[in-house]
C-alpha cells in the first residue's frame, strides 16, 4: 500500500475512532431514562446528615426542588441511621444515609412491608482512615492490633473499614481494637495518642485531617482508585408515600439531577458558603476538589451497586450468606423508569 494511501487509510480510521468515542461518551453520560413531572406542587420531609454543609442539598435548595413544584423541609438528622429513624417512625417522608446503613436496616423488614424503598444514589462515600505517620502503619493488615477510634462502634465508618480488614483476611471485630469516641473528641484522643488511627468521613474527616496536620496521614480512602465510581449516599422515601404519590419519584430525582448538573458551575460558590459558616470548613474548595462530584444513580445501575455493598456486609458478618443480594437489590430499590424509545 503507497504511503500516501496508508496515511489517509490510518487518519480515516483515527477520526472513525475519535467519533465513536465521542458518541459513546455521549451515550454513557446521557440520562437513560425518560422522566416528566404530572406539574403538582408537594410537600415533603427530608432527613438529611450534614444538611447545612452537604453540597448537593446546598445546590437543591437554591431553586431546584421548587422548579419541580417541591416544597421540601429538611429535618437535620446526627447521621444515617437517625435519619432513617426519621423515615420509619413517621417523622420525615424521606431520608438519606449510606447504603451501608440503609441495607441493614431494610433486610430484616417482612417481604412487602418495606418502611422505605431505595430511590437513587446521589454521590460517593468521603470515608478517611487516619493514621498516626509516626507509626509502623503502611498497608491495612499493619492495623491489627492497633486502637482505632469511631464515633460509633455500629456506624458506617466502621463498617467500611472493617470491610478492608476482611479483605485482607483480618477480623473485622477482634483484629483491632475499636474505641468509641464523641466526634468532638476524636482529634484530640489522636494527638494524645490514645488511638493509632481514626475512620471518619467528611466534612468532620476533612477537618480532623487539616487540625491534625504533621502527625496524620490519609492511608486510605473511599474517594481514589476504582471506590470513585461507587455510591454512597442514597435516598430512601417511605413506601407508604410512594405508593400514595406515584409522582414524587420522578419530581425528586428530575430535581437532584438538576441540581448536580449545575455543580461544575457552582462549585467555587459553595466554597464559599462554607467558609462563610458561622462554623467554617477549612479550605473548603480543597475538600471539595478531592470529593466525588455529586451524581445521580438509579434504576438498574443503583441495583448493581447495591448488590455489591450486600456482598461485602456479608464479609463482615452484618448480612446472612443465604441472602441472595441481586434478589435483595430488587426488593430494596424502587423499579427503574420506563427508558425512552431511543435509549437503546
Amino acid at each position: 500500500m503507497p504511503l500516501t494511501t496508508r496515511r489517509k487509510f490510518w487518519i480515516g480510521g483515527a477520526a472513525i475512532a475519535a467519533a465513536a468515542a465521542l458518541e459513546t461518551q455521549h451515550l454513557l453520560h446521557r440520562p437513560r431514562h425518560h422522566l416528566e413531572t404530572d406539574g403538582k406542587t408537594r410537600s415533603l420531609r427530608i432527613a438529611w446528615p450534614d444538611s447545612d454543609t452537604d453540597p448537593l442539598l446546598m445546590l437543591a435548595q437554591d431553586g431546584e426542588f421548587g422548579q419541580f413544584g417541591l416544597d421540601v423541609t429538611i429535618i437535620n438528622a446526627a447521621n444515617g441511621d437517625a435519619a432513617i429513624d426519621a423515615v420509619t417512625q413517621g417523622r420525615a417522608d424521606a431520608a438519606v444515609a449510606p447504603l451501608l446503613a440503609w441495607i441493614p436496616r431494610l433486610r430484616d423488614a417482612p417481604s412487602g412491608q418495606l418502611p422505605a424503598r431505595l430511590l437513587c444514589g446521589l454521590r460517593g462515600g468521603s470515608y478517611r482512615l487516619l493514621v498516626n505517620r509516626h507509626l509502623p502503619i503502611h498497608r491495612v493488615s499493619d492495623l491489627a492490633g492497633r486502637n482505632i477510634g469511631v464515633y460509633r462502634l455500629d456506624g458506617a465508618d466502621r463498617r467500611f473499614l472493617g470491610i478492608r480488614l476482611r479483605r485482607r483476611s483480618m477480623n473485622p471485630d477482634q483484629g483491632v481494637n475499636w474505641v468509641q469516641i464523641p466526634p468532638n473528641e476524636l482529634d484530640d484522643a489522636f494527638l494524645a495518642g490514645r488511638v493509632d488511627a481514626l475512620v471518619v468521613h467528611d466534612p468532620l474527616g476533612w477537618r480532623i485531617m487539616r487540625e491534625t496536620k504533621g502527625q496524620s496521614w490519609d492511608m486510605l480512602d473511599s474517594m481514589t482508585g476504582a471506590e470513585r465510581e461507587r455510591v454512597d449516599q442514597c435516598l430512601g422515601i417511605a413506601s407508604t408515600r410512594l405508593e400514595a404519590d406515584p409522582g414524587l419519584a420522578p419530581a425528586l430525582i428530575l430535581a437532584l439531577r438538576a441540581a448536580a448538573h449545575n455543580w461544575p458551575q457552582q462549585k467555587n460558590e459553595i466554597a464559599r458558603q462554607l467558609a462563610e459558616m458561622p462554623d467554617p470548613i477549612p479550605d473548603p474548595r480543597a475538600m471539595l476538589d478531592r470529593e466525588i462530584a455529586p451524581h445521580i444513580v438509579l434504576g438498574h445501575d443503583l441495583m448493581v451497586q447495591v448488590a455489591e455493598y450486600t456482598d461485602e456486609l456479608k464479609l463482615i458478618g452484618q448480612m446472612p450468606n443465604e441472602r441472595r443480594s441481586m434478589a435483595l437489590a430488587h426488593e430494596l430499590c424502587v423499579p427503574p423508569p420506563e427508558p425512552t424509545p431511543d435509549a437503546g
